[in-house]
């Protein structure tokens, strides 16, 4: 092991103080300064009461987005891209404008089972579970075959206290597709309803 010097130990030791508080003032200056500001969101919108909460199924329901549409969208008579605008409005949970521009993709294309259904979902969203039940039967009776329309329509129903109805969607959902998303849906859901 070397010897050193009184001074070379000096300076050994003037060194290490510095460095331990050059690291400590880079410290301190980090955790003082990396506070993060908490920006609130913005209020809900007051005029539409929260929807239920869904749970596991929610993806299951809801529409999915596949493209945005910009504005313009509104002034088109495209069935499809009104249905994707409208699902950007559903997606946002601004549920009044969504049921708007679905009853108008309705209105060119009356025979879309999918926008019976998601106009389903938005009415019940906005409490108006009556309209909400008469756009899914009417959706569901155009195309008994639409699977999706099928496990709406029962939760719609077990969400209103209709459980013998439920289980009879839940059951055609089941008959559609048994191994798909929707159709193992439609199996748990029956199975706590039952």
């Amino acid at each position: 092991m070397p010897k050193f010097s009184l001074l070379t130990w000096a300076v050994i030791i003037v060194a290490q103080i510095t460095y331990g508080l050059l690291v400590f003032a880079i410290t301190r200056s980090y955790y003082q300064d990396g506070q993060t500001a908490v920006i609130q969101s913005p209020p809900a919108a007051k005029d539409v009461p929260p929807h239920p909460q869904l749970g596991a199924f929610d993806a299951n329901l809801q529409p999915e987005m596949k493209y945005q549409p910009s504005a313009e969208a509104l002034s088109t008579d495209d069935p499809a891209l009104i249905a994707r605008l409208a699902d950007d409005y559903f997606m946002q949970k601004d549920y009044p404008r969504a049921i708007e521009l679905y009853e108008r993709v309705l209105q060119i294309d009356p025979d879309d089972v999918e926008t019976y259904n998601d106009l389903g979902l938005s009415l019940f969203y906005t409490g108006q579970s009556g309209l909400a039940l008469q756009a899914l039967q009417t959706g569901a009776a155009k195309q008994p075959g639409f699977q999706r329309i099928q496990l709406t329509l029962g939760f719609v129903q077990t969400q209103l206290g209709d459980k013998q109805a439920a289980a009879a969607a839940f059951r055609k959902a089941i008959e559609l597709g048994a191994d798909n998303r929707v159709g193992l849906e439609a199996k748990r859901m029956l199975s706590e309803i039952e």
